[in-house]
Order: structure tokens, then C-alpha cells, then sequence
């Protein structure tokens, strides 16, 4: 495993998506505030570092669908894998390897989000408005889901050959997250009273509140938010808005997801046909 590992930082040390992915995060740490600051001069308007701080919720799903499916599939493209397995070494150790490699890439490339924006965000929109537990918690719930987002993505990229349609997949996956997540936020959203217009009898548009028929009450609210709180788009959503309603359990949610899909990849990588 230590061997494993080794070799694969090695790898991270000379790929190009890597060290790309990195300039963008940390170019997006340093414009975001920069421009909430010269919004805030322009429009007189007051910008808090907070929102936006979290932003790298939503660009770590798509730069992770691309770095793992890459990284992963150069492996499978180069032969990489089989001879690993050839010259003896375990199939799981071969799969956390590969993992705990996205991993921590997907860590580095918040931290490479948060440092900048943190030393220029602060000295121009001023500290947090929101409590620091909140803070932390939000940090821990953007940390884990990026971890979340590469165990799918490992997931995905193990089990298949192809390095072009394993990329595809991957984002084509993320943006399916990111769909599904707003389309839930909607239905959550939408109003319990929405006005109706009538004439009355002297000709006049009369407007009266009337109940709105797509709001969610009940067990089905609670089935929607549960299921918005823990797909992957919609945690990102979520924070990314600073909107989350249960924002303790998103650790929770994340974990769940990186234990069972790292079960499954492993599982079923144990039965690969390797050609």
C-alpha cells in the first residue's frame, strides 16, 4: 500500500490537470473577493466575505469528475494497473490507493480556494458575520463532500477502461447532481400561498391569496429535504448559498456516501476482468 501510494504522489507531482486545476482554484480565491470588494465600491453596497467563501463547493464537483477520471484512467490506458496486479499487489490496495489519492487532491484544492480567498477577503469585506461554529461547519461539510464527490468518481473511474467515455460520464454525473439539486430547491421553495386575480362585479381585478398546490407539507417535505441535503449537488447548492437547513448532518451524508461507494467500487473490482 505505502508503495502504492508513493508511486501515485510521485505521479501527482508531474500531472499537468493537477497543477491547471490548482492555478484556476487559486485565481478563483483571489477574484471572487476582488470582485465583491469593487462591486461594494461601485454599487455602495454591503459585501460580506461569507458569501461566496464557499463557493468552491459547486467547481470542486467538476474539477474532480475531470482530474479522477484522468488520473485514474491513464493507469488503465498505460497498462498500469494490470501490471501492478501481475507483479503481485492487491486489487483493494491497488483501488484505496487510487482513492485516498483523489482525496487528497480534492482537499488541497479547497485549501488552494480558501487561503487566498481568506488573505484578501479579509483585509477587504472584514471578518465573518456568522458565528465561527458555523464556519467550521461549513468548512468540514465542503471538506467531506469533496471527499464524497471523489469516492463516486474512483468509483467510476475503476471500474471502467475508458478513459474519454470515464470522463464524460463523470461530468455529464456532476451536472446530473447539480440538476437534480436545483429541481428540488424549487419544489422546497415554492410558496404556501400564491395570489389569484378575479374581476369583480363592478369590473375591478380583485387579488386574494389562494393555497399554492405545488407546496410541499408533511412527510413529503421532509422526504424532499432529506433527499436535498444529501445528494451531492444539493449539499453544494446548499453551501455554496450559505442555505443550509440541516448543516450538521451533511458530514453525516457525505460519509455514508464514501463508505458505500468505496464498498461497492471495491467489491466489484475485486471481479474486473482486467485485459
Amino acid at each position: 500500500m505505502n508503495k502504492l501510494l508513493s508511486a501515485n504522489f510521485m505521479r501527482l507531482k508531474k500531472d499537468k490537470i493537477l497543477w491547471i486545476s490548482l492555478v484556476f482554484m487559486f485565481a478563483a480565491g483571489i477574484f471572487f473577493p476582488v470582485m465583491r470588494y469593487m462591486d461594494m465600491k461601485q454599487t455602495g453596497t454591503i459585501n460580506q466575505i461569507d458569501r461566496g467563501f464557499f463557493g468552491c463547493a459547486l467547481f470542486i464537483g467538476i474539477i474532480m469528475a475531470v482530474f479522477c477520471s484522468l488520473f485514474v484512467g491513464t493507469e488503465y490506458s498505460d497498462g498500469t494497473i494490470r501490471n501492478k496486479i501481475i507483479v503481485g499487489q492487491n486489487r483493494n490496495a491497488i483501488y484505496l490507493a487510487n482513492f485516498v489519492a483523489c482525496a487528497v487532491v480534492s482537499l488541497v484544492m479547497c485549501i488552494t480556494f480558501f487561503i487566498p480567498y481568506l488573505c484578501i477577503g479579509i483585509p477587504l469585506l472584514g471578518f465573518f458575520h456568522m458565528a465561527v461554529k458555523m464556519v467550521v461547519l461549513f468548512v468540514l461539510a465542503v471538506f467531506l463532500l469533496s471527499l464524497a464527490f471523489s469516492s463516486v468518481y474512483t468509483l467510476i473511474s475503476m471500474l471502467s477502461h475508458n478513459k474519454t467515455m470515464t470522463a464524460v460520464v463523470c461530468i455529464l454525473l456532476f451536472f446530473g447532481f447539480l440538476l437534480t439539486g436545483a429541481m428540488l430547491n424549487r419544489m422546497l421553495e415554492a410558496p404556501e400561498t400564491i395570489p389569484s386575480y378575479m374581476v369583480g362585479e363592478n369590473g375591478e381585478t380583485e387579488m386574494e391569496e389562494m393555497q399554492n398546490p405545488k407546496y410541499l407539507e408533511g412527510t413529503k417535505r421532509e422526504v424532499i429535504q432529506s433527499l436535498y441535503d444529501f445528494i451531492p449537488g444539493g449539499q453544494a447548492i446548499q453551501c455554496a448559498s450559505l442555505e443550509a437547513v440541516n448543516l450538521p448532518l451533511f458530514p453525516l451524508y457525505s460519509l455514508i456516501i464514501i463508505l458505500s461507494t468505496t464498498g461497492i467500487g471495491l467489491l466489484f473490482f475485486q471481479k474486473k476482468d482486467l485485459k
